[in-house]
């Protein structure tokens, strides 16, 4: 098993407490930070599948506290299938605050994140002026 620090993601060795790397305290962050913090951590990891994972994770549990996190995330990565997951779990957290961005996807961008984007938005409210609002 490959373990990674949640902090700089470099590879470390099972069981390190301090990373070698960044010196960030593994085994204190490990105990104390809440399991969606450690969620929010891992959009920073270095390997895509792991990314869209926690985005995933993040959409089903519905955490408003991630809604910056992966509104970040979405402007500093070009791919297509990180991006799409981002869409998703916007689009199951249900948060005005990513609307504008979801709205931008939706005539942007791959075909997959532009569909991803369209279902997002039908989840929701409708607002005066259409299915998504004024554009």
């Amino acid at each position: 098993m490959v373990f990674f620090c949640p902090g700089c993601w470099r590879e470390v060795d099972a069981g390190c407490r301090i990373c070698p790397s960044c010196e960030m305290d593994i085994a204190r962050y490990s105990r104390s930070a809440r399991y969606v913090e450690k969620l929010i951590s891992a959009l920073h990891h270095l390997e895509p599948q792991t990314v869209r994972r926690a985005a995933w994770i993040l959409g089903r549990l519905k955490a408003r506290e991630a809604v910056p996190a992966l509104l970040d995330l979405a402007d500093r990565t070009a791919d297509p299938y990180v991006i799409e997951s981002v869409v998703e779990a916007l689009g199951e957290i249900g948060d005005m605050r990513a609307r504008p961005f979801l709205i931008r996807c939706v005539t942007q961008g791959a075909l997959r994140v532009r569909r991803a984007a369209e279902r997002a938005l039908a989840q929701f409210p409708r607002e005066e002026g259409g299915a998504h609002g004024p554009q």
